[in-house]
């Protein structure tokens, strides 16, 4: 018996040697990176950067590449291999990089050595790794808004039977537990219920709850019962006649549930231009949300593209992150209206957008 107890600590000991140990210029508790013996040399795993810098891994298998995204700067291994690419140039580490059970290693030397030499937050002092604090910049927490609601319907459909605040409901509920049942984010609604919130107060749950993108979920109306099609709209300036139609059926909500001109007056004050002003930083990325979520809408609901537009919607206004309108069809279309209210239908939707928040997702996080 003693026997095997001898072999199995040597078997231990010999896959696992000394951990290296992350301490970082800040109130953060260190880490540890596990090293094993593979191969008669000392190697760790690769998502063992995630655990200590909040790198962002991926792998292409067709090209045999390693991407590893840290402190804002990102690294290229080629598998099978002891090269690497950063910034235009190559390193070599001791050994190459082993595959083994799913999981890539890399020699412990490139550890020690070359992730110290090119990065400048990681040093090593002959011991230990020495690290400024790693930010985590990935997408983690969404809001979804579901449009109108309480005292206000919203559009109404042409049976007179449907309003656009139940329908939106219950697409955001299917689409938070879509989301984050398959994307790793946490996901908060602006309301869970039929009540009344004000747009100011929209945005104000965003900005609070430190939202990395803001989802506002629309059905969308019109006097000529023939309009149908799917748009997504990102804040500016109008640019055609549709989209200022579109922009005043939704700013409505002020004049009609808020207080009229006075509240009107909220939205225009300095604190919304300041918030304005903000928001323009993150122009480029609602565009690019928008054109994701109509592609898949589209392509997914074969419904009328009505594409990606430009509106100065209040309920977008001082949201300090990515944000974008969604009107996902109208409700006084007779088909689009049967449509909205069915559960396959609202699917194909919810299916939809999650594709499109998962691409911009992917794509976000490897850039951070």
């Amino acid at each position: 018996m003693k026997f095997w107890i001898m072999l199995l600590v040597l078997i231990f000991c010999w896959q696992i040697s000394a951990a290296v140990i992350v301490e970082y210029n800040g109130s953060l508790a260190s880490e540890t990176i596990e090293i094993v013996s593979l191969q008669e040399m000392d190697y760790f795993n690769v998502f063992e950067l995630d655990k200590a810098f909040r790198a962002l891994i991926s792998e292409d298998i067709l090209d045999r590449r390693l991407y590893v995204n840290i402190y804002q700067k990102q690294l290229v291994f080629l598998i099978d291999s002891s090269y690497l690419l950063f910034e235009n140039e190559i390193y070599q580490f001791t050994g190459d990089i082993v595959q083994k059970d799913g999981k890539y290693f890399i020699p412990k030397n490139f550890l020690l050595t070359v992730l110290p030499s090119i990065i400048a937050e990681i040093e090593f002092n002959g011991e230990k790794l020495i690290a400024e604090t790693p930010v985590d910049n990935r997408i983690k927490r969404i809001v979804i808004d579901p449009g109108h609601g309480g005292k206000d319907p919203g559009a109404i459909g042409k049976s007179r039977k449907n309003f656009e605040k139940n329908i939106v409901l219950q697409i955001s509920k299917r689409l938070k537990n879509k989301l984050e049942n398959e994307l790793d984010v946490e996901v908060l609604l602006t309301r869970e219920e039929d009540k009344f919130v004000s747009l100011q107060e929209r945005t104000k749950f965003a900005n609070a709850n430190d939202a990395d993108i803001f989802l506002s979920i629309h059905c969308n109306a019109h006097r000529n019962s023939q309009v149908n099609g799917i748009e997504v709209f990102y804040l500016s300036a109008a640019k055609t006649d549709d989209a200022r139609a579109v922009e005043a059926l939704e700013n409505q909500v002020v004049y009609e549930y808020e207080g009229g001109e006075e509240a009107v007056k909220k939205y225009n004050d300095l604190d919304f231009i300041l918030a304005d002003m903000a928001q323009n930083e993150h122009l480029e990325e609602s565009y690019q949300i928008s054109e994701k979520l109509q592609d898949h809408l589209i392509s997914n609901t074969k419904s009328n593209d009505r594409g990606v537009k430009q509106a100065n919607f209040f309920v977008l206004r001082g949201a300090f992150m990515p944000a974008v309108l969604l009107e996902l069809g109208f409700i006084t279309h007779k088909k689009e209206e049967q449509l909205l209210v069915t559960t396959e239908y609202q699917e194909k939707l919810v299916t939809s957008i999650c594709k499109a928040i998962k691409e911009f997702k992917n794509k976000y996080d490897r850039m951070q």
